[in-house]
């Protein structure tokens, strides 16, 4: 079979950047080296390098090369899908939504919001749900599609972002998976970790969808500007709490009170308690467990006092309560406003809503409302022979 039939599925992208083709369509090998992509017009449209190969002798290279973009344009469709589509944004949808969905194209599915407040503010309702469907996600700190965490999108942009940017291959790439991870601040490129949906705060390179659910629970916590700093927090980025307390300051939080701490009275009590209950307790429930042997000798009190026993055991014994952690004042800017993004803080109305307040307006002013002709009843007659009351007299006349 010509390489040039061949199906794309012959055809593998390597982690350095080499294209491999496979002779054999039912073999999981890679195959042989016969290009290696260089950088191109865009991160998307890399350059090919044909290799001097036996494979390809005798192969057209301009052939080749048409051949290999196909593949690899159909490659980027499959594996980074919702990135690819906002290529192609529709005729019919909004300027806002257009520019916010070019940029976040042209950043490999990830960028700061702050880059995009004024894009941001214009929305309305319609608009965001536009977004929405384009599976952007507008977070508080960063705009992104959280369909591109997965293992195989991570690698590919690696790749392109490496090519592109002219960088030596392969690139060391979070394992599949991991939600957090040290790097050296000083000896990494943010922009890079960032590209690939893991940005660096602090001393740690976190995934994007577990980043912004701390963010979340940040403003969720927040009251009058400050917040406390939640063991959760910690728990989702699986890093020690002296490492959520470098991040969230990272983010531009600052530290204004320390963790409180225990006082030796308190941190003595759970264990002089404990002891206490256990000598009280294990003698009542040995006497009630000899008792229950003979049924008859047990009265109503001790079966109550028994029960009350056993209840209030494990909450004696389970003392998992955790300590609380420092207090941070919230970042100002306005990316860390409660509003959405919306001017003046206040969401706008899209065109139905609109038109509904401007109707309702125009009624609740001016003339009084006009309910319309009033109906009068015009049924026969009623006449007084013929009620109740006359008949009755009536009856007692004849009487």
């Amino acid at each position: 079979m010509s390489i040039l039939k061949a199906k794309d599925t012959q055809f593998r992208l390597q982690e350095d950047g080499s294209v491999c083709f496979q002779v054999q369509e039912s073999n999981p090998l890679p195959g042989v080296k016969i290009a290696q992509l260089a950088k191109g017009e865009s991160a998307y449209k890399p350059a090919f390098t044909i290799l001097e190969e036996d494979s390809v002798n005798g192969v057209d290279r301009t052939e080749l090369r048409d051949r290999l973009e196909q593949w690899f344009g159909a490659h980027l469709k499959t594996v980074l899908e919702p990135l690819m589509n906002l290529e192609q944004v529709g005729e019919e949808d909004a300027a806002p939504v257009k520019g916010i969905a070019y940029q976040v194209y042209e950043k490999m599915g990830i960028i700061p919001r702050e880059q995009l407040e004024d894009l941001i503010a214009d929305l309305d309702t319609d608009m965001r749900g536009v977004l929405r469907s384009k599976r952007i996600r507008l977070g508080p700190v960063l705009a992104f599609i959280p369909a591109l965490n997965k293992p195989a999108a991570v690698r590919l942009r690696a790749v392109l972002w490496g090519v592109y940017n002219e960088r030596a291959l392969p690139l060391e790439v979070p394992k599949d998976g991991i939600v957090s991870f040290e790097v050296d601040p000083s000896a990494i490129d943010k922009n890079f970790y960032q590209a690939v949906g893991y940005p660096v705060y602090g001393k740690r390179a976190i995934r994007i969808d577990m980043l912004d659910r701390v963010i979340s629970a940040v403003y969720d916590a927040a009251d009058k500007g400050v917040f406390r700093a939640q063991h959760k927090m910690a728990e989702w980025l699986g890093c020690p709490i002296d490492d959520l307390y470098e991040i969230l300051e990272a983010m531009g939080h600052r530290k204004i009170e320390d963790a409180p701490e225990k006082s030796q009275e308190q941190s003595q009590e759970p264990e002089s308690t404990d002891g206490a209950e256990k000598n009280a307790v294990e003698p009542e429930v040995k006497v009630s467990v000899e008792d229950l042997a003979n049924a008859e000798q047990v009265s109503e009190d001790e079966n109550k006092a028994k029960s009350e026993d056993a209840a209030e055991k494990p909450q004696a014994v389970n003392n998992d309560v955790k300590p609380e952690l420092a207090l941070f004042r919230l970042k100002k800017g306005k990316a860390f406003q409660k509003t959405g993004g919306f001017k003046g803080g206040k969401k706008p109305f899209n065109k139905k809503q609109g038109q509904k307040a401007q109707n309702k307006s125009h009624k609740s002013k001016g003339k009084p409302k006009d309910r319309g002709p009033r109906v009068i009843s015009a049924g026969p007659e009623k006449k007084l022979e013929n009620s109740p009351f006359a008949i009755l007299g009536q009856l007692k006349d004849k009487k």
